[in-house]
């Protein structure tokens, strides 16, 4: 049984939603701090996923916050991405195994399920409280990296909801054992996951043979939206969802759009703007943030808001494995869209004429290649090219 909850000290910006209190965890130091506070205050069970973990300065200290909880009687289960922590080798995790608490990879097998990546970032501490959002745990994501630390936000949930997103983690647990996953159970996860109902659901995103939890949830938002603001790492949804995104925008003058200005993948930008001229001939106002890279996910539609791993990508909607959690809140949303006119302040605006100075036959070759290699290969392999995806600035 989990713990009956505690007065977790959690920092960021508190909100009641329905019987759920919210913290918004929006700075490097008030992200790295919900992650200790949740492993440190944790009195009976921590499950943890992340995509991607390094055996860096921030994932040490993780670590160590992790074998310290399993040493005071914590049942501790870790699970990591097999390709997203590609690097971090299984001896890292040997002090926990050695303290009593359980680790594994999630990794499907050779086939179709291979391209599948587990994308999510998901703590829950006691059954009780959870954590989620776009950030891994690596030096990049928490102002360790300088000028290439990524903008990033979490979001915990403390109340029922958490217990209901625990109970999706045990399903996760039981597919992912010896880190061999079969591609159809992940399809029969994604497709049969119910997210619930009220003002705050989970959503699931993930390779099925029709449309996600999430993919369905995002798609009825959009049909009768008055109010648009998308942050988004990664911009290249299918063309079915970009024409919804573009009958909101033209419909709604002034609705707005917050891109990457700077990624460490540049095929990602490129991916990005090759639909730019497309959604301002629609009356998008479109913005790429330019002090650091982006990697937020978040969405408002009028008093709906949508946080968590997921990208508005083809990957994201229909091939990765994602976490997203859906609040219905005005006040909510109108505190998300305090954070989005923060990020306008920080961005450069897309405009014809700007589109116009930078539009060659050859950047539009390389917006396509990349608009391709992210959607239908992976980000990494776009990552890895050794041309140039974006045009010297």
């Amino acid at each position: 049984m989990d713990a009956k909850p505690a007065d977790f000290p959690f920092p960021g910006t508190a909100f009641n939603v329905e019987d759920n209190r919210l913290h918004l965890v929006h700075s490097a130091q008030e992200r790295l701090g919900a992650v200790i506070a949740l492993i440190s205050g944790a009195r009976e069970s921590i499950r943890m996923f992340f995509y991607m973990i390094d055996p860096d300065q921030t994932g040490q200290e993780v670590l160590d916050a992790l074998v310290a909880a399993a040493r005071r009687g914590v049942a501790v289960r870790v699970m990591i991405d097999s390709f997203g922590s590609a690097n971090t080798p299984h001896s890292f995790f040997n002090p926990l195994v050695a303290a009593g608490g359980q680790y594994d990879c999630f990794g499907s097998q050779w086939g179709i399920g291979y391209f599948v990546r587990n994308h999510q970032k998901i703590l829950i501490a006691d059954g009780q409280h959870a954590l989620v959002g776009g950030f891994n745990l690596t030096d990049q994501y928490f102002d360790r990296k300088g000028a290439d630390s990524w903008e990033d936000l979490g979001l915990i949930v403390s109340g029922p909801a958490a217990r209901h997103l625990a109970e999706y983690y045990d399903e996760m647990d039981a597919l992912c054992m010896h880190g061999q996953v079969k591609f159809h159970k992940m399809r029969r996860l994604t497709r049969d996951w119910k997210p619930g109902s009220g003002t705050l659901i989970w959503l699931v995103g993930g390779p099925t043979n029709r449309i996600s939890s999430w993919g369905l949830a995002l798609k009825h938002a959009l049909a009768d939206a008055r109010r648009l603001d998308i942050v988004a790492a990664y911009f290249s949804p299918s063309h079915a969802m970009l024409r919804r995104i573009a009958k909101v925008t033209r419909r709604k003058k002034g609705s707005r759009l917050v891109m990457a200005g700077k990624s460490d993948n540049g095929a990602t930008i490129g991916a990005a703007r090759l639909l730019y001229r497309y959604l301002l001939k629609r009356k998008a106002r479109i913005y790429e943030y330019q002090p650091q890279p982006l990697h937020s996910k978040f969405f408002v539609i009028d008093d709906l808001v949508f946080i968590g791993s997921a990208n508005l990508d083809i990957r994201s909607l229909f091939i990765n494995l994602e976490i997203m959690v859906r609040i219905d809140d005005a006040g909510f949303a109108s505190h998300m869209r305090g954070l989005v006119d923060a990020l306008v302040l920080q961005s450069e605006e897309q405009t014809p004429a700007l589109l116009q100075r930078r539009d060659t036959i050859w950047s539009r070759f390389k917006s396509g290649l990349a608009y391709f290699l992210v959607n239908s290969v992976d980000y990494s392999i776009g990552r890895r090219l050794k041309f140039r995806l974006l045009p010297k600035s």
